[in-house]
């Protein structure tokens, strides 16, 4: 019997449009009750823990566990969401960006965290959760809380340089990606798509270069790449925002590779 499986999220999908995935691609879960530990944002791939029948009682011991992720920080670019997914606008503040100083900020950066929850998030305050203050205009009327979180691992896997060109191409592609509900009668489903595809087409016309840096990162649980990438920039003394993320390990669960509907058939009773 399949306790847990940890299956690839899709970029574009919510954590429970890939439950349903996994649902559907396993004979005899039907009926079964299924949950997952741990989101992941519409724009972030990678690990994400489902749970079967009576392990869904013990989420909260899973929600714990601590993460690896390999992100991608742009740089000279903030949104309000702080990732691609939200109204993009120029920093004006560049800066020759080395891979020895982002090393020294990296290695400065490890250990006790406190960032910002994003503005676009979950998290409640005052009754709502921050998103909502977010859309309604009011988030400057209500304290944003911060999450306190440690970082145990940076690695930095590549710095380089991306034409406005290959951005503005790529961005279109993955934000094309965003699977919406039409018939959800959540007000926000369909993400401002529209009006973020806007602001980076207007934002990235002009021919030149952005700094992409791609970091490998161990994390606690509740650390939220969208804060830790700006968090980053700014210690380099510019703004940034995730560009991508991908969540490689969930504790001691890594991901099912292609084709993990097969494996989890015929292997998988962990």
């Amino acid at each position: 019997m399949i306790r847990r499986a940890a299956i690839h999220k899709e970029v574009g999908e919510t954590p429970l449009m890939a439950l349903e995935r996994f649902r559907a691609a396993i004979p005899g879960l039907a009926k079964m009750p299924l949950t997952y530990a741990g989101r992941l944002d519409p724009m972030a791939s990678g690990a994400l823990l489902i749970l079967v029948g009576d392990e869904c009682k013990r989420r909260t011991a899973y929600d714990g566990l601590d993460k690896e992720y390999v992100f991608e920080i742009l740089f000279g670019i903030e949104s309000d969401t702080g990732d691609i997914l939200g109204l993009a606008q120029s920093a004006a503040r560049h800066v020759d960006i080395s891979p020895e100083n982002l090393e020294r900020v990296l290695q400065s950066l490890i250990g006790t965290l406190a960032l910002p929850y994003p503005a676009y998030s979950s998290k409640t305050v005052d009754g709502a959760p921050l998103f909502v203050h977010a859309r309604q205009g009011t988030l400057d009327d209500v304290v944003r809380p911060q999450a306190v979180t440690r970082v145990y691992a940076f690695t930095l896997e590549s710095l380089s340089k991306r034409s406005t060109r290959d951005l503005r191409q790529d961005i279109e592609h993955r934000l094309g990606l965003l699977r919406i509900d039409e018939t959800s009668e959540n007000p926000y489903k369909d993400f401002r798509r529209d009006s973020v595809l806007n602001s980076w087409d207007s934002l990235l016309r002009t021919e030149g270069e952005y700094a992409v840096a791609r970091i490998r990162a161990t994390v606690s649980s509740g650390t939220y790449i969208r804060s830790l990438a700006p968090r980053i920039a700014q210690q380099l003394g510019t703004a940034g925002l995730a560009y991508s993320i991908e969540r490689t390990r969930i504790g001691r669960y890594v991901q099912l590779p292609p084709g993990w509907g097969f494996w989890v058939r015929t292997y998988a009773c962990f």
